[in-house]
């Protein structure tokens, strides 16, 4: 199993300085970006929890001075562009059809049809 401790490092000082104390639960979930195992957990946890310790015993200062030396292995949250893809061939003026259902009335399940209408005209 490869040694995670630098990773558990940045993120329970990153942790501790944005909600001035850290949580083994919240680092745990951000070592799976690293290829953590899930069968390594049980491995892993008590070293979160070591880390954790003498990360919540540090004054805000010394957070913040060592969070600089292992800010290099924190991953920060990728942004993805939110919004539907450009339709391929068309053109200015854009036609939209909604057939008639089978079913009859209305109902949620036709919802999905009308808001992408909705959204791409």
């Amino acid at each position: 199993m490869k040694d995670f401790s630098n990773e558990i490092w940045a993120y329970a000082l990153k942790n501790a300085i944005e909600y001035d104390s850290a949580e083994a639960g919240k680092i745990l979930p951000k070592l799976f970006q690293h290829k953590l195992d899930k069968k390594d957990i049980r491995l892993v946890m008590p070293k979160i929890s070591e880390i954790v310790k003498k990360v919540n015993s540090l004054s805000k200062d010394e957070r913040e001075k060592e969070f600089e030396k292992y800010k290099k292995y924190a991953k920060e949250r990728e942004e993805h562009e939110k919004g539907l893809p450009e339709l391929e061939n068309v053109g200015k003026n854009m036609v939209f059809r909604l057939a008639p259902y089978p079913s009859g009335a209305l109902h949620i399940g036709n919802a999905k049809t009308y808001l992408l209408n909705a959204l791409y005209f």
